[in-house]
């Protein structure tokens, strides 16, 4: 079976159009009254706004010809930041395998995650789930979301390491990639001659989040929630992505099914009651961050 899961993660897109530019905790909260409390307050009555409020830059790397993406792997840099989005020089790197087989990425391996040689870095095996939709592509259309009559989930399992990085680890090739990573040498085959491939960067993200909301479930167990706004390569216009998550830690590897089948009640009753505010032209934010297919540029965050 190999790793326990740490958590499961319930995740919901929303038009980012009805968020301002530049957000803030304000408004935040006046969203989570608006839209949000009413949902929740069937579970928890007493459930509380966001009261933490935060700022990071974002970025995802691949190849030109996404041997990262393509094998279910995901990698990003991310640095917490002041209101300004000023980067700091503390960056740390996460990749993450994510697919829907549990097995798979339960027994897969990343960093040198585990024992003495741990280190920095820092492993998470968790549970995704968000709605049951497929991104279709009509012959001769734009891309668009196709959802089931009858609202449910899709899941996935990931596994992710993060390591955080001094001002001088190098993260611009493939094979950087392989020495903080070596498990990727088992999951992308690149011939020997390929290994030094340069990443190209993703759009640079400015991410406002607000978090430190929670709602109290049966038997004591905990929905955490996170809203995300992402804003690509200027903070101060409106957002491009927006996500609503919560988040549930399981009882050393297990949840009970009182309270999976009310977070899954929790979750349809989010997509039934946003239905008019949810994105319905993508299906997963991660794949609007990521590099241009044959893109060559490789870029660097700013250090002050």
């Amino acid at each position: 079976m190999g790793r326990k899961l740490d958590a499961r993660e319930y995740k919901l897109l929303l038009n980012p159009q009805i968020f301002s530019q530049a957000p803030n905790l304000q408004a935040a909260n006046a969203f989570w009254d608006r839209r949000i409390l009413q949902i929740v307050r069937i579970a928890d009555p007493q459930a509380r706004p966001f009261d933490d409020d935060g700022w990071r830059l974002i970025r995802f790397w691949d190849t030109a010809n996404r041997d990262l993406s393509d094998n279910d792997l995901i990698l990003r840099t991310r640095q917490d930041t002041k209101s300004d989005f000023a980067a700091s020089r503390i960056r740390k790197a996460t990749l993450k395998l994510r697919m829907p087989d549990q097995f798979i990425v339960a027994t897969a391996w990343l960093a040198k995650s585990e024992g003495e040689e741990a280190g920095n870095v820092e492993t998470k095996f968790e549970e995704d789930i968000g709605p049951l939709e497929v991104l279709a592509r009509p012959p001769g259309e734009q891309p668009k979301v196709v959802t089931p009559l009858k609202l449910s989930t899709r899941n996935r399992f990931s596994l992710s390491s993060g390591i955080d990085l001094t001002p001088n680890d190098p993260l611009d090739r493939f094979d950087h990639v392989v020495a903080l990573f070596p498990g990727v040498a088992e999951l992308v085959s690149v011939s020997a001659e390929q290994s030094d491939l340069n990443l190209a960067g993703g759009p640079l993200i400015h991410e406002y989040v607000f978090k430190g909301s929670e709602v109290a479930l049966v038997e004591g167990a905990k929905a955490k929630f996170t809203l995300s706004i992402w804003c690509f390569d200027a903070p101060l216009k409106q957002p491009d992505v927006a996500e609503m998550s919560f988040v549930i830690k399981t009882d050393n590897g297990k949840m009970s099914g009182r309270v999976a089948r009310q977070a899954y009640n929790l979750f349809n009753s989010f997509q039934d009651s946003l239905s008019d505010i949810i994105d319905q032209d993508h299906t997963s934010k991660t794949s609007l961050a990521l590099p241009d297919r044959g893109s060559s540029l490789v870029v660097t965050l700013p250090v002050q």
